[in-house]
C-alpha cells in the first residue's frame, strides 16, 4: 500500500464511528452503466443478471425489481489462464455458462478497472476483457444500430462506493455486506433483499471469512444487480 492508502485504512480501523458519519457521495447510476442508454430503459428492466467474471470462473445473479433473488450461481472455467491462450477453449467454456443463464430485461457485466501502472496484472486485463467481449457477443441478440443493447457495462468501482468498500482507489471484499443482506433475509420481515430458502441453505457456509476461496465472484455479482436497481431508485 502507498502511504495515502494506508493512512486511510488505519483511520478506518482506530475511528470506525467518523466513517460512518461520513456524508455519503451521491452516485449517478448513468454515468457508470456503459454504454450510455436512455434512462428509461434502464426503468423498464423487470428483472436482471449481473454477471462478474473471474480468473477461473464466472458468476451471476438474477435479480427482480422488487430485489428479490431469482438465481445466483457460479460455474467454474477450466480453459481460463491456464497455458496457452485458446479462443476456441474459451469460446467452449462461455458458451457452457451462457447457455445456463436465464433469460432477463438487460445483462449487466462488470467493468473491472486495472491500473496499466501494474504491469503483472497485464495478463488477467487481457483475460477479463477476452471474457467481457465475449459475453458481450453471445448474450446480446442482433440487432440494428439504432436499437438499444440488451448487455451493459457496470464499473466496478461505483458499486464498491455504493457500498462503502473502497478504501482510496483499491475495493475491498464485499462478502461481509453479503452475509449480512442473508442473514437479514432469514430474520427480517422487510429484507433488503429477499433469498429463496433453497439459496440461503445453499450457501450459508460458502462466504467464510479467512477462507481460501470464499466465493468473491458470487458475491460481486450479487452485489452489482443490488446496486443497479438502488442506484436507479435514487
Amino acid at each position: 500500500m502507498k502511504y495515502k492508502t494506508a493512512v486511510v485504512v488505519f483511520n478506518s480501523i482506530l475511528y470506525p464511528s467518523e466513517k460512518k458519519q461520513k456524508r455519503k457521495t451521491k452516485i449517478h447510476l448513468a454515468k457508470f452503466i456503459k454504454p450510455e442508454v436512455d434512462r428509461k430503459l434502464l426503468e423498464e428492466a423487470n428483472s436482471i443478471v449481473s454477471i462478474v467474471c473471474g480468473t477461473d470462473k464466472i458468476a451471476w445473479a438474477h435479480l427482480s425489481r422488487g430485489l428479490s433473488v431469482l438465481d445466483w450461481q457460479q460455474e467454474s472455467c477450466q480453459s481460463f489462464m491456464k497455458g496457452g491462450y485458446l479462443a476456441s477453449a474459451y469460446l467452449d467454456d462461455i458458451s457452457s455458462v451462457v447457455s445456463r443463464i436465464p433469460a432477463a430485461d438487460l445483462f449487466v457485466v462488470e467493468k473491472a478497472g486495472l491500473s496499466l501502472q501494474h504491469t503483472s496484472l497485464y495478463p488477467v486485463m487481457v483475460h477479463l476483457r477476452t471474457v467481457e467481449a465475449m459475453l458481450f457477443a453471445l448474450l446480446g441478440p442482433r440487432r440494428e444500430p439504432e436499437d438499444p443493447p440488451k448487455v451493459l457495462n457496470m464499473m466496478r468501482t461505483a458499486v464498491g462506493r455504493h457500498f462503502g468498500l473502497m478504501v482510496g482507489e483499491t475495493r475491498t471484499s464485499g462478502v461481509q455486506t453479503v452475509r449480512q443482506m442473508m442473514t437479514d433475509s432469514a430474520t427480517q420481515k422487510t429484507p433488503r433483499v429477499s433469498f429463496p430458502h433453497n439459496l440461503l441453505v445453499r450457501y450459508r457456509n460458502a462466504f467464510q471469512l479467512g477462507a481460501r476461496n470464499r466465493g468473491e465472484e458470487l458475491c460481486d455479482s450479487l452485489l452489482q444487480a443490488v446496486a443497479f436497481y438502488e442506484l436507479l431508485s435514487e
